[in-house]
């Protein structure tokens, strides 16, 4: 089930923080924005984060904890099309209108849609903050949905997946559909050929009715402007959203595999061969995220120096159920099962090897000069309480988050690394001219054929 968010006070956080990097990691200072929230009786949280070391700059953002997981099993893809038809009209606006109001707020919104939300982000001028408020609530609360709009939007998402994808891509989505299989995870988030031509505008209208709701969403302003006077004034503008019904969530988790479990795609005219290696990796709010997050770089550190030349990226995801965990490369086809038997041995040297001193605050630095990185602008600050918010990591996230990632020492990465670096298992696909590659790689176990 999804838990409710229970905070009903006014939160402040002090007025003078500042994130600081042990010498040994990074000497960057980093102001933290105050934090101010408030709910309101129709459940929306509301949060705005004073940032005036950082000018004008504004960003609004708009969390809903409603995304592609929640689509019907044989209409995928609706949640990504309900996103893509926004800023086309609204209760009083025409698409024209809604163009002719960013003009005028020097603004822009942008509207994504992953597996655990859709997110509203307006950047703009914190001067204008009253306005954009408004605008952006007319946008999303006062939304409507024409017949001409819905099939400009669907012909347009259905020549999209027609387009061929790119390699990569493409065997990325075939490694989720093996290791998601009989999960809400196990399809493409934007749908198929078939799954979007059975959307109708009746489905965009009832997504929209029936998750588009202030309890299960978060509101953020980020920029120069007076905490309470912000507050007051969106409560005021947002307060009007009518509550729906929550719906809980109570999806079936992935199971990680067992024992190496090998695929094979035929591309008779390639000469190279794609592979990817996957496992699962643990939830956003799981206590040891941070620390295979760390396990995952160390790991992406010592492939780039023992496979230089293979193009080897380690990748993984943070979501509300557990995500892929992947290493993704590509080799001449008679060099295959060597880079994958490389990638084995380093993956098992990080489970039960020795972790330097170094690699581990390397490591670190890396992760928390990211982090701080986002912290520079109104937009990394919209992301990073997004996140809090979504995977209800605590109020006091920002501020923590390096002391976390310090804390952790080489057994609790050798610990995650047991647990989410191909512990007991990896789902493995290659692609590439199977006449050569099939008998190369029986040494991996008997490979599954994949339709091409």
């Amino acid at each position: 089930m999804m838990v409710r968010h229970v905070m009903r006070t006014l939160l402040i956080l002090p007025a003078a923080v500042w994130l600081t990097c042990t010498p040994a990691l990074s000497q960057t200072l980093v102001p933290l924005p105050d934090l101010d929230s408030r709910r309101l009786l129709n459940d929306l949280h509301i949060t705005v984060a004073s940032t005036p070391h950082l000018g004008d700059s504004m960003t609004i953002g708009l969390l809903l904890r409603y995304g592609s997981a929640f689509d019907p099993e044989d209409k995928g893809g609706l949640a990504k099309l309900v996103s893509r038809m926004f800023m086309r009209a609204t209760a009083d606006k025409s698409v024209q209108r809604i163009q002719e109001e960013l003009e005028y707020l020097n603004a822009t919104l942008e509207v994504q849609c992953d597996w655990d939300g859709i997110r509203f982000l307006l950047t703009g001028q914190s001067s204008k903050y009253e306005r954009s408020l408004l605008f952006l609530y007319q946008v999303v609360g006062e939304a409507v949905f024409t017949e001409a709009d819905f099939n400009s939007v669907k012909n347009s998402t259905l020549q999209d997946i027609q387009k061929p994808p790119d390699p990569r891509y493409r065997i990325h989505f075939q490694l989720d559909n093996v290791l998601f299989s009989g999960t809400t995870y196990g399809r493409p988030i934007a749908g198929t050929q078939r799954s979007v031509s059975a959307i109708t505008l009746g489905d965009v209208r009832y997504f929209y009715k029936r998750f588009f709701s202030p309890s299960q969403a978060s509101l953020l302003i980020v920029g120069d402007v007076d905490a309470s006077r912000v507050l007051q004034r969106a409560a005021r503008i947002w307060g009007v959203w009518v509550r729906r019904d929550d719906v809980p969530f109570t999806f079936r988790s992935p199971l990680k595999p067992a024992g190496r479990q090998v695929y094979l795609e035929d591309d008779p005219s390639s000469p190279a061969a794609q592979f990817i290696m996957g496992n699962l990796f643990p939830q956003r709010g799981d206590p040891l995220y941070g620390s295979a997050m760390l396990a995952a770089r160390i790991l992406q550190e010592r492939l780039t120096r023992i496979l230089p030349t293979s193009l080897v990226t380690v990748g993984y995801e943070g979501r509300r159920m557990s995500s892929p965990f992947y290493v993704q490369g590509q080799a001449a086809a008679d060099q295959a099962l060597e880079n994958i038997q490389k990638i084995e041995g380093a993956a098992e040297e990080l489970r039960s090897g020795s972790i330097s001193q170094e690699e581990l605050e390397a490591a670190q630095k890396q992760v928390i000069e990211e982090f701080n990185r986002e912290l520079g602008n109104t937009s990394g600050i919209c992301k990073i309480v997004l996140d809090s918010e979504l995977y209800r990591l605590g109020s006091n996230y920002a501020v923590a988050f390096p002391d976390q990632i310090r804390r952790f020492d080489a057994d609790s990465i050798k610990n995650a690394a047991n647990n989410w670096v191909f512990p007991s298992g990896e789902v493995i696909l290659i692609r590439g001219p199977a006449a050569s590659l099939k008998p190369a790689l029986s040494p991996l176990g008997p490979p599954r054929q994949l339709a091409p």
